[in-house]
């Protein structure tokens, strides 16, 4: 289906589409704002179309006319994830917090690899200060980034920084490659970014035993027995309990378009209604339905 942006309708309306709140409506029936996006599109909709039609058509218009910064996460889950690892073995995490920023998408295999976004909506002030942080606890970073970000991006990262072009062929073009990390981890920031039972079961692994203390004693044993530990080793604990404690799940993800991919892996809905949003999106509506309002 060809989807072109009605002249009357602005995109980062399109991009609203793909937030928390727009898929939580949908996934519990209401589907008003998705009807508005509809009747925008209804030249390029069959006369009958789902749900499903709609988020397809304005993902295709985010592609070429909007780049937002969940079109570029989800590209890097669809071209990396699914694309260069499995489900089986791979894991994502959106979103993830290390020390003040928060890193876009970690994708977790047999190493971490950290994954900075740069739309061209964005602005580069924090960039060095987030990668310096990135650097600390993670096997490998790159940035991702735009035409317009890509000069720039080169100027301010160090050689160990990896740089991906999203092309406007929505390709990843590898401008620069990633250095393993090899200098030691932050403990302090690396404890942070975790939940106290993954940095408890990690200092088991080194400890050799169950971490049994208080609640207000607990960080800083664990610390400590991190602290000992050899960075290596540390990075790999680090990986593999976290692949574990945050697994995606596949078969919810895998039945999801393509184009809600990241929304399903980052929005945190209920068993429920990941069930009734799976539903939902196979709704289908008619022309004669929709509502003439515009914006």
């Amino acid at each position: 289906m060809a989807c072109e942006s009605n002249t009357l309708f602005k995109t980062r309306d399109v991009a609203r589409l793909f937030s928390s709140k727009r898929l939580s409506e949908v996934a519990t029936g209401d589907f008003s704002y998705l009807l508005k996006v509809a009747e925008h599109f209804r030249d390029n909709l069959h006369e009958y179309f789902t749900a499903i039609d709609i988020f397809e058509c304005s993902y295709s218009v985010l592609s070429k006319d909007y780049r937002s910064e969940y079109f570029f996460k989800n590209t890097v889950a669809e071209r990396l994830l699914l694309g260069r690892h499995s489900l089986n073995t791979a894991t994502v995490l959106p979103e993830f917090r290390v020390g003040r920023s928060k890193a876009d998408c970690v994708i977790l295999n047999g190493s971490s690899t950290c994954y900075e976004i740069k739309s061209d909506f964005d602005n580069l002030d924090r960039l060095t200060e987030q990668l310096s942080s990135y650097r600390k606890i993670f096997d490998k970073v790159f940035v991702v980034v735009g035409k317009a970000h890509l000069e720039k991006v080169k100027s301010l990262c160090e050689d160990d920084i990896g740089i991906l072009e999203l092309t406007q062929r929505k390709n990843l073009s590898l401008i620069r490659d990633a250095k393993v990390a090899t200098e030691s981890v932050d403990i302090s920031i690396l404890m942070r970014s975790l939940r106290v039972h993954e940095y408890r079961e990690i200092a088991s692994i080194f400890s050799k035993k169950e971490i049994n203390c208080s609640n207000t004693e607990v960080f800083s044993v664990c610390e400590n027995i991190l602290k000992g530990a050899p960075s290596s080793d540390v990075r790999a604990a680090f990986c593999a309990t976290l692949k574990k404690s945050r697994k995606i799940e596949k078969e919810y993800i895998l039945s999801l378009p393509r184009s809600l991919m990241m929304a399903g892996i980052g929005f945190k809905l209920c068993a429920e209604h990941r069930r009734s949003l799976l539903e939902n999106l196979n709704t289908i509506f008619s022309k004669d339905a929709l509502c003439t309002t515009q914006f």
